[in-house]
């Protein structure tokens, strides 16, 4: 039996379970139920549902309920499954006054129905969720306190603390994610009187109660407050984004970043080379080969570096914030959303490691974006409260078009329910016109071109706009080369005429002044009578009658001097030369600083242009 994808939707009118890809459509069984808030196990066979003061879970596979916490749980605000989905945690809200004698994170057996660890936790951050972290067997669970990372075990939660690793002020850590092997354990510590902070790797199997054991991997830097941590799905390489409250450099209001790659065994670590400004996001593909990275000012770069850290690939750069690959991990959509414009970019990864631009499009208004489980659809979705207006999901196949559309009052969530594995194989691209016509029809929509890039239109002056009443104007440069080539000041303007009115003119005075003497003298006249003639052109210009008055655009282009393109050339030339000296003299200066220290792969490569550059000079005839 083929595999059906699933889709979690939750609007204000309830939680539903869409079945299908294009389009997908309601289930029978999960339909309109009131949920506050929905979490998903890692495989996706489960949905946790919050209510007001209690969650119950349900079977995706059948829509049923399976079993409800015991209750009430008041404060409730947030839920996660473990990664073998056997737990599920809690936290709720601290009552006021009520100190730690309050166990208000929970740790819950939810087919038993018992809670086997009770903990507290002051304060709340989504960042820092789930705060208990459990191993991929289920065997610990780990939470980060004051000064320390405490282990418990589950199958004797009695014995209470089973393993410790002390770090004082400890920031942060996360647990490695592969299925086979020891589990590893990275963290970080902050800098402190004048010491560096690092991120450092334990083996779990080998942390005690004592002493700390040896760590198996570490880097040190300066200028972090905290580090988000992005482990491969290998459990071989960990990434460290480490974020610093406050731009030392005075470049960024929003502090700075940088991305820290560590490998597991301790064989590598370095600053991954990035382009000068914030990371945007980084994501590593699901068989934690390879990590692409969205960094630096707007347009921001897209890179691709491989598990051991160098740059195999560079995708150029663009309007991006939001990297997304496929669940195969063959296709990647780079994507623009929050004060972006939307726009998205569908790329192909083949197994040699290169990588093909498949399509692109814009999605207005979109919050977030998500691969549907076969990895061959884009799910876009604007929601609130980011967004009141204009909520609802689209579908796009990897070519950019739109292939289904859906309209909510107020949309919540939209989100793909994770597929088992080899549910859905790896496929390649299909060519454009078969992915088209294989698509069923859903509300109109299918094979339907989204809208493409569309620049902005630069600004057009009211009285150089078209004067039709559709609203057309003229390109900006089209505007702009009317209003320089006559005269040295343009057409000029007469006053007391509206904006946007032609001035009227006549054959007599068309022309620049220089223009007209030309005319004369080369009917035998000297500089008197081409005087003479601008004295008798005012005074016909005063007199001609209505009837004889506006000459053409065309006309007037027609007085131009003939070496008006010889002196714009001749002065693209000499900008030219100016621009390719500059680039010379930068050259140099690279030169300098490539015998202090290193250089970049970018400033290696202006080095390598230096004699094409000379070569130039020397055709134009400029020296060097």
């Amino acid at each position: 039996m083929a595999a059906t994808a699933k889709l979690v939707v939750r609007s204000s009118e309830g939680l539903s379970l869409y079945h299908g890809l294009v389009p997908p459509s309601p289930g029978p069984g999960l339909n309109n139920l009131p949920a506050g808030a929905v979490e998903t196990s890692a495989d996706g066979s489960l949905l946790a549902v919050l209510a007001q003061e209690g969650v119950a879970v349900y079977a995706a596979a059948t829509e049923s309920l399976v079993t409800e916490l015991p209750g009430p749980l008041p404060g409730l605000l947030a839920a996660a499954f473990s990664p073998c989905g056997q737990y599920l945690q809690t936290y709720q809200r601290p009552a006021h006054g009520a100190g730690n004698a309050e166990k208000n994170l929970k740790l819950w057996d939810w087919r038993k129905g018992e809670a086997v660890l009770q903990l507290f936790q002051k304060t709340f951050s989504r960042d820092e969720w789930p705060a208990i972290q459990i191993t991929h067997d289920g065997q610990l669970a780990c939470q980060a306190v004051n000064g320390a990372i405490n282990c418990y075990s589950l199958t004797d939660p009695a014995a209470g603390v089973v393993k410790r690793l002390t770090l004082k002020n400890v920031g942060g850590f996360a647990l490695s994610p592969q299925a086979e092997g020891s589990t590893l354990l990275a963290a970080f510590v902050p800098e402190a009187r004048g010491s560096p902070g690092f991120m450092a790797v334990w083996d779990v199997a080998a942390i005690g109660k004592g002493d700390n054991p040896p760590h198996l991997a570490r880097r040190s830097f300066f200028r972090a407050n905290s580090v988000r941590f992005m482990w491969n799905a290998l459990g071989t390489a960990v990434l460290g984004l480490a974020i610093s409250d406050e731009d030392k450099s005075g470049q960024s209001y929003y502090g700075e970043q940088h991305l820290h790659f560590l490998a597991a065994d301790g064989s590598n670590d370095c600053l991954v080379p990035l382009p000068e400004g914030n990371v945007q996001d980084v994501a590593w593909n699901r068989r934690g080969t390879c990590f692409c990275v969205v960094a630096g000012h707007m347009p921001a770069k897209v890179q691709l570096f491989n598990q051991r850290c160098k740059m195999v690939a560079d995708l150029g750069s663009g309007s991006f914030n939001i990297v997304r690959w496929s669940p195969q991990g063959t296709y990647l959509a780079l994507a623009g959303f929050g004060n972006l414009p939307g726009d998205i970019s569908f790329w192909h990864r083949k197994q040699d490691g290169r990588c093909d631009q498949l399509g692109k499009t814009r999605a207005d208004l979109a919050v977030t974006c998500q691969w549907a489980p076969d990895g061959q659809h884009l799910l876009t979705s604007t929601v609130a409260p980011r967004m009141r207006v204009d909520n609802g999901f689209h579908i796009y196949n990897y070519w950019g078009e739109l292939l289904h559309e859906q309209r909510f009052g107020m949309l919540l969530e939209a989100t793909w329910l994770t597929a088992p594995e080899g549910a859905f194989p790896d496929q390649d691209p299909k060519p454009r016109s078969s992915v088209s016509s294989s698509q069923p029809a859903a509300n109109g929509t299918a094979g339907r071109p989204a809208k493409p890039f569309q620049p902005a239109a630069g600004y057009v002056p009211p009285h150089v706009r078209g004067a039709s009443g559709s609203g057309s104007s003229v390109p900006l440069a089209a505007a702009q080369e009317r209003h320089e080539r006559v005269g040295k000041f343009g057409p000029g303007h007469v006053r007391g005429l509206p904006p946007g009115a032609e001035a009227l003119q006549t054959e007599a005075n068309a022309g620049s002044k220089n223009a007209r003497r030309r005319r004369t003298k080369k009917k035998g006249g000297d500089t008197a009578t081409a005087d003479a003639g601008d004295a008798d052109g005012s005074e016909q210009a005063s007199t001609t009658s209505g009837a004889d008055l506006g000459t053409t655009e065309a006309s007037i282009t027609s007085s131009q001097p003939a070496d008006t393109e010889d002196s714009s050339g001749t002065a693209d030339a000499a900008k030219r030369g100016r621009n390719l000296q500059k680039k010379l003299r930068q050259i140099q200066q690279l030169k300098e600083r490539q015998a202090q220290g290193g250089l970049d792969a970018e400033q290696q490569q202006k080095l390598a242009g230096e004699q094409d550059i000379i070569d130039e000079l020397r055709s134009m005839g400029l020296k060097p």
